[in-house]
């Protein structure tokens, strides 16, 4: 099933094979995978987006489906809707560069989910159908721009589910520039270890070591965008242990370096 408009397109469909040919679209690329996993293969490598959890293709990213899950849902955005959403929630309107990371958060989930019902339960050609997708892809851009992992990132987003989780994700982002073993997580939560990284895996889709990881890095941005700071100092300040491991996880995350990142996304 395929819903479109000038602003984008919803697909839904329920296969499992692989595509034989890259594409490479001028648009964004959300995957969702709210019923079984999917690997999609990059010039890079590929990237498994597993149960529950969502990834953001930045236009023009060569792709290709390797295995979808027991169904299939994507969604296209012109990029131009996420420049309207700036707009309506005040950030800048540079293009925003998202992370080649999966990741859940309950917000995405629910929208997918929503809108995944009404479209099967309404024709998509009615004008009812239309005017709610239209809704809905502004909807999803604002929920992109506010907490899609990328570039317009200023806070890594965090559960607001109550539990060990959270209680550990709340001490981290108060301590992010300490250096925290997963044994001191573990009693935050109380639970041990092995409990906590099943939770954390659970909810958020990453392990409690990348989330911290993370945390420091979109916190970095700001930084990096807005200040003439150096990069090591930036780094040594977010709790990395050296611009190495600063360097490296940023080239995992965006596939470029900090400072190639602040030629783009800088103000200064």
């Amino acid at each position: 099933m395929i819903v479109s408009n000038e602003n984008g397109l919803f697909l839904m469909r329920h296969t499992q094979l692989g595509e034989r040919d890259w594409r490479n679209d001028e648009c964004y690329k959300i995957i969702f995978s709210p019923f079984g996993d999917g690997v999609y293969q990059t010039s890079i490598g590929d990237i498994a987006v597993n149960q529950g959890s969502f990834f953001i293709f930045n236009p023009n990213v060569a792709h290709r489906q390797l295995k979808a899950g027991s169904e299939k849902l994507l969604v296209e955005l012109n990029p131009s809707l996420l420049s309207q959403a700036a707009d309506q929630i005040g950030a800048h309107r540079r293009a925003p560069e998202f992370s080649y990371i999966p990741y859940k958060h309950p917000q995405f989930l629910q929208w997918i989910l929503l809108v995944r019902d009404f479209i099967i339960h309404q024709s998509p050609g009615s004008s009812a159908a239309q005017q709610f997708f239209d809704h809905s892809l502004t909807q999803l851009a604002i929920l992109m721009m506010q907490y899609g992992p990328g570039s317009n990132l200023r806070m890594f987003p965090s559960t607001s589910k109550e539990g060990p989780v959270k209680a550990v994700i709340e001490a981290l982002k108060e301590s992010f520039t300490c250096q925290w073993s997963l044994d001191q997580m573990a009693q935050v939560a109380k639970v041990n270890k092995y409990q906590l990284s099943h939770f954390f895996k659970e909810e958020t889709g990453l392990s409690p070591y990348l989330w911290l990881q993370l945390y420091r890095l979109f916190h970095s941005q700001k930084f990096l965008a807005y200040t003439n700071k150096t990069i090591v100092s930036i780094a040594l300040d977010h709790g990395f242990s050296s611009v190495a491991a600063y360097n490296h996880l940023f080239k995992k995350v965006y596939r470029k370096t900090p400072t190639e990142f602040r030629k783009i996304h800088g103000y200064t």
